[in-house]
């Protein structure tokens, strides 16, 4: 008898254990412990860092032009230094551009006292992919992803009777992935 009482007292020590998940683990003499998973997912994605402030991409920059020509003149988004624009590298990105403060009909340089420049903004150098309003742009290739400048070029062609004085104009643009 006494060995059944030994017996009941090893069992009902054993039955009170916590008992493993889902048999992922096993009561031995030498324990070798539960496991556990542990994860995270990492996500493309893009982070603009740089001065305070609302970030400004750039500067495109039609330059100082007689009020009586009637050239067509080019210019390229100059990246500003202040800010930078690093992405995922590899990863697909793409632009789309508002049509800017001045609206109307298209894109459209204002000055303070009246008047109007209409422009136009492109994907490549060369001028041949005009960018719609609000259109999706894909940036070919963001490479290693460190300080990525916005493929926006824009061509202006000046009227040859403009009024004199500065014509600007603030266009937003929206990066997804």
């Amino acid at each position: 008898m006494g060995r059944v009482r030994d017996f009941s007292a090893i069992c009902l020590a054993a039955c009170l254990l916590p008992l493993p998940a889902l048999g992922d683990c096993t009561l031995s003499s030498s324990p070798s412990g539960c496991p556990f998973q542990v994860q995270a997912i990492i996500q493309n994605g893009c982070l603009v860092s740089g001065s305070t402030g609302t970030p400004v991409f750039g500067t495109l920059n039609f330059g100082t032009q007689s009020t009586l020509s009637t050239q067509t003149v080019n210019a390229s988004l100059v990246a500003n230094a202040s800010y930078q624009l690093n992405c995922t590298p590899n990863m697909s990105l793409t632009m789309s551009l508002d049509g800017g403060q001045n609206y109307s009909g298209g894109r459209r340089l204002a000055r303070t006292g009246g008047g109007t420049l209409l422009y136009q903004l492109y994907s490549d150098a060369a001028y041949q992919n005009a960018i719609g309003l609000n259109q999706a742009v894909t940036i070919a290739s963001v490479g290693t992803g460190n300080n990525i400048t916005l493929p926006i070029y824009g061509r202006l062609t000046l009227p040859g009777n403009a009024r004199p004085g500065t014509y600007t104009d603030t266009v937003v643009v929206t990066l997804s992935w």
